[in-house]
């Protein structure tokens, strides 16, 4: 089952889609949203921005932040707003508002991590494919020693009113293309099985 991406995984989407320009902290999470109105929870939001800063940098350094703690001040200016009523306004914290508001670029970590998991979403998807294929060709495997036998039963009904002679030439013949059909069918199964055991591990 293929997962529908989640917030980060679709971040680093978008940010490796704005890798020439870069993209603001508040215009990748409105990508994200689809709106600008608030749809983070201010703990969901708070766990993104803890994220953000350490996927993400920023064009312009943070010295007017001195020693004060960036995860912590942004908590505040979440809290403010949220209190306030709005959703990521300046007046509530003019300098961080700021910072937030300058082009960020996904850093080369985060980038191979997304196109890992393309990757990884491309190989599952090969593999449901190939399941489904060895599946048919299994059926028609089946299929085919079906008829086969059918065949065969027929086949040495209409002999009934024949002289028998002591020939087992055709029946030695139809049971050899049974166990033929038999061999290939096991093959199939072994294949699949060991398909399947790589494709877990």
């Amino acid at each position: 089952m293929i997962m529908k991406p989640n917030r980060y995984i679709r971040a680093m989407e978008i940010g490796l889609a704005h890798e020439d320009k870069g993209i603001t902290y508040f215009e990748l999470v409105y990508a994200i949203h689809g709106t600008k109105e608030k749809v983070f929870t201010t703990e969901a939001e708070y766990t993104f921005f803890n994220w953000f800063i350490e996927n993400f940098d920023g064009v312009e350094g943070v010295a007017w932040l001195g020693n004060v703690n960036l995860s912590a001040l942004f908590h505040k200016f979440l809290t403010y707003n949220e209190k306030a009523n709005t959703y990521h306004v300046r007046r509530t914290n003019s300098k961080m508002f700021d910072y937030l508001n300058v082009p960020f670029f996904l850093r080369g970590h985060a980038a191979k991590q997304y196109l890992d998991y393309v990757e990884l979403q491309e190989s599952r998807k090969t593999a449901m494919e190939a399941k489904k294929q060895s599946n048919v060709s299994i059926w028609l495997a089946v299929g085919a020693i079906v008829i086969s036998t059918i065949l065969g039963w027929a086949s040495l009904n209409s002999t009934q009113n024949v002289k028998v002679i002591e020939d087992t030439t055709k029946t030695q013949l139809i049971e050899k293309e049974n166990q033929h059909l038999k061999d290939e069918l096991y093959k199939a199964e072994m294949m699949l099985k060991v398909y399947e055991s790589k494709t877990k591990s």
